[in-house]
């Protein structure tokens, strides 16, 4: 399989929804706000301009079981500032003052840990076998822990899925999951027992 078929990137789509539904529901609990995700749009692009933006950051989500590979969630700085200024208890809007520095990136850690929990949980269930996820690494402006794998912008085919992320009057922005070829190959291939 060189090429993501439209099928398989609705199916990837609809394992990414039912993952990220979950996610919705762990944030929801950590900040204590109604978080909503709406139904993705779904995309296969040969490589993604977000991941050399300023205005967000790079999630990468390493599989430990069931999957191997990463996948990676991009976030705009702004909500990652507003969720970790809820995870450190303050109430969402008092940010302006805020930096993603070590503490800040922290908190997003936890949050983005909790969720990616929830969808390792989810994608065991859906996949039939267990899986599990190692501690997500961020990227942002002036704070690099990864390199980007190159399968992500070497041009092979990435499912990109895009969902709406509200939270409750807070953020209404965008959450980007992309999928590599490779991981995209091994949901499929589960998919189809």
């Amino acid at each position: 399989m060189k090429n993501v078929t439209r099928e398989q990137a609705d199916i990837i789509g609809e394992v990414a929804n039912i993952c990220t539904g979950s996610a919705a529901t762990a944030l929801s609990v950590i900040i204590n706000r109604k978080t909503n995700i709406t139904t993705p749009v779904v995309e296969v692009l040969s490589k993604e301009d977000a991941l050399e933006s300023d205005d967000h950051i790079l999630v990468k989500v390493p599989y430990t079981k069931g999957l191997d590979g990463t996948n990676l969630i991009v976030l705009k700085c702004n909500d990652a500032l507003v969720i970790a200024n809820l995870m450190m208890g303050g109430n969402g809007t008092d940010i302006s003052g805020m930096q993603l520095d070590e503490i800040a990136l922290s908190a997003v850690s936890e949050a983005m840990n909790q969720m990616c929990g929830a969808i390792a949980t989810s994608m065991a269930s859906i996949l039939g076998t267990p899986t599990d996820i190692g501690f997500p690494l961020i990227n942002s402006k002036g704070h690099k822990t990864f390199e980007i794998p190159d399968e992500l912008c070497n041009g092979t085919d990435i499912v990109k899925v895009t969902f709406q992320l509200t939270v409750e009057g807070l953020i209404d922005s965008e959450l980007l999951q992309l999928y590599p070829l490779s991981i995209v190959k091994q949901i499929i291939k589960q998919e189809d027992i």
